[in-house]
């Protein structure tokens, strides 16, 4: 009970954090392209969108820094075990990503918050370009260490405890780059599809004088999504190709070689994450082809609106893959899961379930409140004018 209660936790602490982290990721990257065609045209339009979107990304940048604090909590709770095998290759991805990253991107974050509308031009691309960088630099550093446990490189194991032996070796893994490209394209096909929900969301309800804009933003949603998605079948399949030599389980699950309650599990999710890869593929297509159609279809506005967790679906199934399918291991054929958790008492992982559960409900509630609140405002209210 103590072990799949601690891993239902962790499951649902890491789904709802990803929550924030895929769009935020993608997010600032469509706001750097924003702030680029901005600065290269000097036309104010692209300021505005960049603008507007930015506040949305401010939100949630905000809670997905709270949800994964609650997230990281449970390595010293429920996994001390695992915490403790994996203190050296944990510890120093996650102090790079602490030391580098984050304050990077929490650095630029804070000015770009306070300060944009003050920035000329090319600060204010800088800016955003610094806040990408940290970002990326950011899930860089967590997927090394996660790249380390579905391919463990540079270490040796003493029967206890990995001993951390080249560090180049844990960051140049290849298992970690492939999933790090992947992962990426991910974020952004469903930034992509976010932008053009909510610009679908404008265009049906929103204001007239803001509809030129979101018109814009929402072929360039489109066509995000369109050339993203064409790369990630690209990056999945040379990613499977590796996969078959390093985890050859994990593709016997994927194809159906291997049977069973978990395999299956790992099929129908893989298979649920290429079959929505390709319906967002044709959405962005059609959206392109019949463009001025859709600018006056007030059906398929409302259907691009209502398929907003299609993306995150996606990406949740294609980590059950990931996840899933190097099971029983927690790394990858050196430490099995249930030799990480920890011995704690079933009522106190019961309690701290329930409090996680309830806190974020709170939070999710909080950001979908403030969230929708901003997307409802017109492109020229709160953040939309520059005092430049």
């Amino acid at each position: 009970m103590v072990e799949i209660l601690s891993r239902i936790q962790f499951a649902f602490t890491i789904s709802f954090h990803f929550i924030f982290v895929p769009l935020t990721v993608g997010l600032i990257l469509i706001i750097v392209m924003f702030e680029a065609i901005y600065y290269f045209k000097d036309d104010d339009r692209y300021r505005k969108l960049s603008n507007y979107y930015s506040d949305i990304f401010l939100i949630n940048y905000a809670f997905g820094i709270v949800t994964g604090i609650a997230m990281t909590v449970q390595f010293g709770t429920n996994w001390a075990n695992y915490t403790y095998a994996m203190g050296e290759v944990f510890g120093s991805a996650l102090i790079l990503e602490v030391i580098i990253a984050f304050f990077l991107e929490s650095t630029f974050t804070g000015i770009w918050l306070f300060r944009r509308h003050r920035l000329s031009k090319g600060l204010r691309l800088f800016t955003v370009s610094m806040i990408a960088l940290g970002t990326s630099l950011s899930a860089i550093f967590i997927i090394t260490a996660n790249g380390f446990m579905q391919n463990p490189v540079g270490a040796s194991w003493n029967g206890s405890k990995i001993i951390l032996e080249n560090f180049k070796e844990v960051l140049f893994n290849p298992y970690a780059w492939y999933m790090f490209a992947h992962n990426h394209l991910s974020a952004i096909i469903l930034s992509g599809f976010v932008v053009l929900a909510i610009s679908s969301w404008h265009l049906l309800k929103g204001k007239e004088s803001d509809k030129e804009l979101f018109s814009i933003s929402a072929k360039y949603g489109a066509w995000i999504i369109l050339i993203v998605g064409i790369l990630i079948p690209i990056s999945g399949s040379a990613y499977l190709d590796y996969i078959n030599g390093i985890q050859p389980t994990k593709i016997a699950m994927i194809t159906g070689a291997a049977t069973g309650g978990l395999e299956t599990i790992v099929k129908i999710a893989f298979e649920s994450m290429k079959g929505l890869g390709y319906l967002l593929l044709v959405i962005a297509m059609y959206t392109l082809i019949f463009f001025k159609k859709f600018l006056k279809s007030k059906t398929l506005q409302k259907i691009y609106i209502w398929l907003v967790p299609l993306p995150y679906l996606a990406i949740i199934a294609g980590w059950m893959v990931t996840e899933m399918g190097r099971q029983p291991y927690i790394i990858y054929n050196i430490m099995e899961v249930s030799e990480g958790i920890s011995d704690v008492p079933v009522a106190q992982i019961w309690f701290s379930l329930i409090s996680i559960t309830v806190m974020y409900a709170i939070l999710f509630f909080m950001d979908y409140v403030l969230t929708m609140s901003r997307i409802k405002k017109g492109i020229n209210d709160i953040g939309g004018e520059s005092s430049e």
